[in-house]
């Protein structure tokens, strides 16, 4: 039976080193040299290598010397963290996506693009995504979407200074695309679930006193009375903000008091018919109701500004 290796002191280059001789008749084959900074380091390696052979046999000698070194060395970064080689392969094979290639996070944006399209999302959800997702691209676009991980995200968050919203949407926004990234097997996991979303104050909703909705409306007479009806609109029948921006004129009948909300256009895709009431019908006089869009203009941005310019004009602060 081989005799148990000893540990050693050597010189080398002027520093010590604990130099562990693993012998022809310990190994089966090669006569092996490891150095090592201190007694302790060679005195692990040599029962390391004992209880190899006790399990294995001298097969575990036959193994080149470089991949041996890279698994102790991943064995004791590991330890700390109670951890084995098997735990962490497995671990790997687990979050890495089997067959191919890990996709770059461009291509993930731009499959989840093409799925949102065909679950048929509105058009102005679609450029919102879009929006948010070439912020992404700038920063991420070029990675692979598994090589991306908690620090990663929380780093590029921290470095943007927006405000404590915008900061949530784009959380939500890394939430979703990875959730994506799951559910076509791309990764195993989410890490942006482990982002902290900011905490926003739920600000109450300021209601129009009489005399202000009377100002309001008197200002566009005055200076914007393209403005008027869907203002009217908006201030008597209580239509959202996207459904009074696609509100078009054939949907509204003055004859029996009724707006046609369409599910394309509502928010909860469902057909509703709004009945107006009589001081909205005073303000819509059917000589002057045109063709085409209640709400110029067509952007819905643009169209909000002009609501807060008038605003405004009339003295409602917000």
């Amino acid at each position: 039976m081989a005799r148990s290796p000893k540990p050693r002191k050597e010189l080398q280059r002027g520093k010590p080193y604990w130099v562990v001789s693993l012998g022809k008749s310990f190994t089966g084959g090669f006569r092996q040299r490891r150095y090592f900074p201190s007694r302790a380091d060679a005195a692990e390696f040599i029962g390391q290598s004992e209880a190899a052979r006790q399990q294995v046999g001298r097969e575990a000698f036959i193994l080149p010397f470089n991949l041996r070194f890279e698994a102790f060395t991943c064995a004791n970064k590991l330890k700390p963290h109670n951890a084995s080689l098997s735990q962490a392969v497995e671990f790997f094979l687990e979050h890495h996506p089997r067959g191919t290639a890990s996709p770059l996070l461009s291509q993930v944006c731009d499959e989840f693009l093409e799925s949102r399209r065909a679950m048929n999302c509105r058009p102005r959800t679609l450029v919102q995504y879009q929006s948010y997702l070439n912020v992404l691209r700038e920063e991420f676009g070029g990675k692979p979407i598994t090589a991306l991980n908690l620090q990663h995200l929380e780093k590029w968050l921290r470095g943007k200074e927006w405000s404590p919203r915008t900061r949530k949407n784009y959380s939500v926004t890394l939430t979703t695309i990875f959730n994506f990234a799951v559910s076509r097997g791309y990764r195993a996991d989410n890490p942006a679930e482990g982002l902290d979303r900011p905490i926003l104050d739920d600000s109450p909703v300021e209601i129009l006193t009489p005399a202000q909705a009377r100002d309001l409306l008197d200002a566009a007479v005055r200076t914007r009375p393209e403005l008027v009806a869907v203002i009217a609109i908006a201030l008597f029948a209580g239509l959202r903000r996207a459904e009074l921006h696609s509100l078009e004129w054939d949907e509204i009948d003055l004859d029996s008091g009724t707006i046609e909300v369409k599910g394309l256009k509502a928010k909860t895709r469902q057909r509703r018919v709004v009945h107006m009431s009589a001081n909205l019908l005073a303000w819509l006089n059917p000589e002057t109701c045109p063709r085409g869009p209640v709400a110029p203009p067509r952007n819905i941005d643009v169209f909000s500004e002009q609501i807060r310019l008038l605003a405004e004009d009339a003295g409602i602060s917000p």
